[in-house]
């Protein structure tokens, strides 16, 4: 592929000069990453008035005094339910980067890094300082232009005298229809880096192969199959719209940790441009064969491989329709002696009504809550998009003869009668580990999340000794909005170790570290996350009551779990 630089020339601006443009343009949802690592979808603001962003690129002195009229803009209007955003198109992804950019401008609404520039293409932004009014409800460009005629490519003033953008905000809260000039901006353009001639067997199938096959595939857990080049034709819109709100790949977290921790869903910028503008120009094959269908998975019911023992949950029969109360079972161990297991897999009976299994150990004397309590997330977990649970090398969870699993059962209805009869697979040390494998959780229990509202809730843990990190966990259910975890060490210094700006209910993700992660004693491991109980929350079952804690899915938990070994003597 060859790389094509995106660039309205001089003379195609001053056609857009006071062109019918501010007519209501109907445009895609589409979700971004601030400065601050917090996560914005467009839809989510659909309770604000309006949302009015500005094009910036950084070092561009133009795009940076225009800044000084946004911040002015941003105080005339602060009294109106209106969110403002600096749309960042430079490319830049470090936050740090455009927090000192911020705070040098006095800017104080969210930075969006536009790191594919998709948005700034999507809302027509060709140039830096040049301001969109979106309608959030609608999702319509209702207005697009410069901020004053000081920044006008033609017709420009030394003073601002023409205050378009205000002017379009107040008929646009008026419930008119702008009429100002849509004039286009003279600061420097935003480069859109387009692709000559994409290939679909080239260039989208290897994309598709590494970021959507192993979950779109005949039998798999996706609600469709990328069996060939006809298939993801006739869902490429769904395609664009999960790439632009970030729903696709599922359970991304910053892309600041992408590389700590093991196999996270993950898409670059470039395979996202790649698969956008290919979709945008008709997601058509070249000829040839279509390489698609070769790469289907093989369907193996152990993906960690041949378990050492396999233990059968007992069936559970499942109601059409009704709430289900947690299930706890337990499972007696087939064993003579001790064992230490180093993985567990998970086994879904039916997918469709089993939400989750969380596994936990008891011993020879019986079950005891306190113990169980005491193992966060225990063995293991099972989620959609969760089936595996591996521990750090040389470490293991020790099981004791005479002894079980505790398996705490959660089931939803799906409209029909089913037998859920899933399965535990342990793979386990031939000989005893190094180190024994503990968990926890920084957990809140007093839950009180007002009706319509937002709140931020903390939870924390203390280690009392030094200990290597090897796993995180949010959990939240649907009112989970973003979830972070930090580590205070003793000295008072904050370390942001990860962070899931869109936490999605649905799936219900464990992160291990590619290498455990050595906590000082005295160091708090701080779990924090967004609840979001309005009615912009497409998730959320009834934004009209209070919420409190509960096993229900409509009630609410406060979860961060997490997964340790103790450090050596010396280490």
């Amino acid at each position: 592929m060859h790389k094509l630089t995106g660039m309205l020339t001089l003379g195609a601006i001053t056609m857009m000069l006071a062109i019918a443009g501010n007519a209501a343009d109907r445009i895609s949802d589409f979700s971004l990453i601030d400065h601050h690592g917090k996560f914005h979808q467009l839809s989510r603001y659909a309770d604000h008035d309006a949302v009015v962003l500005i094009s910036h690129l950084r070092g561009d002195r133009d795009s940076r005094r225009a800044l000084d009229a946004f911040n002015e803009l941003t105080s005339d209007f602060a009294d109106r339910d209106i969110a403002f955003f600096v749309l960042d198109s430079s490319g830049e992804t470090d936050k740090t980067i455009l927090g000192k950019d911020a705070e040098r401008n006095g800017v104080e609404v969210p930075v969006l890094m536009d790191d594919t520039r998709l948005v700034a293409k999507q809302l027509g932004l060709n140039h830096a300082a040049e301001v969109v009014i979106l309608d959030p409800e609608s999702r319509e460009r209702v207005f697009k232009g410069v901020i004053n005629n000081r920044f006008a490519a033609e017709g420009r003033s030394r003073r601002a005298s023409e205050h378009y953008a205000a002017d379009a905000l107040r008929q646009v809260l008026s419930g008119a229809q702008p009429d100002a000039p849509a004039l286009a901006s003279g600061a420097d353009a935003i480069e859109f880096d387009l692709d000559a001639g994409i290939s679909y067997a080239e260039d989208i199938v290897p994309i598709l192969e590494r970021r959507c096959v192993s979950c779109h595939n005949e039998g798999g857990i996706a609600p469709f199959a990328m069996t060939n080049h006809q298939i993801v034709q006739g869902w490429s819109p769904m395609i664009r719209e999960v790439l632009y709100t970030k729903r696709m790949p599922p359970g991304q977290i910053d892309n600041d940790y992408v590389r700590d921790f093991k196999e996270v869903s993950h898409i670059t910028v470039e395979e996202t441009q790649t698969l956008v503008q290919w979709i945008d120009e008709g997601a058509h094959f070249d000829g040839g064969k279509d390489p698609l269908p070769g790469l289907q998975p093989e369907l193996v019911k152990w993906s960690y491989g041949e378990p050492d023992l396999v233990l059968p949950i007992p069936a559970q029969q499942i109601p059409a329709t009704g709430v289900q109360d947690y299930r706890n079972l337990t499972v007696p161990l087939p064993i003579e002696e001790d064992i230490w297991v180093k993985a567990v897999e998970f086994e879904a009976g039916d997918p469709t009504v089993l939400h989750h299994i969380i596994a936990f150990a008891y011993g020879p004397d019986g079950l005891n809550e306190f113990e169980v309590l005491n193992q966060g997330i225990g063995l293991g977990a099972y989620a959609p998009g969760n089936e595996i649970n591996t521990y750090p090398e040389g470490a293991g969870f020790p099981l004791k003869a005479g002894g079980g699993l505790f398996l705490q059962m959660h089931y939803t209805t799906s409209g029909r009668e089913t037998v859920d009869a899933s399965e535990v697979a342990l793979y386990l040390w031939d000989e005893d580990p190094e180190r024994t494998v503990f968990g926890g959780s920084a957990a809140e229990w007093q839950i009180d999340i007002a009706p319509h509202s937002r709140q931020e809730m903390t939870a924390a843990k203390t280690f009392r000794q030094d200990v290597y990190l090897s796993m995180l966990g949010p959990h939240m259910h649907y009112r989970g909005y973003d979830a972070r975890f930090r580590l205070i060490h003793p000295d008072g210094e904050s370390e942001e170790i990860l962070n899931v700006p869109n936490y999605q209910f649905n799936w219900q993700k464990v992160y291990d570290f590619k290498e455990p992660l050595f906590v000082q004693a005295g160091s708090k491991l701080e779990f924090s996350g967004t609840f979001d109980n309005t009615e912009t929350n497409p998730f959320n079952p009834d934004a009209s009551q209070t919420l409190s804690w509960g096993e229900q899915t409509w009630q609410e938990m406060f979860f961060g779990f997490f997964r340790y070994v103790e450090a050596g003597p010396g280490e």
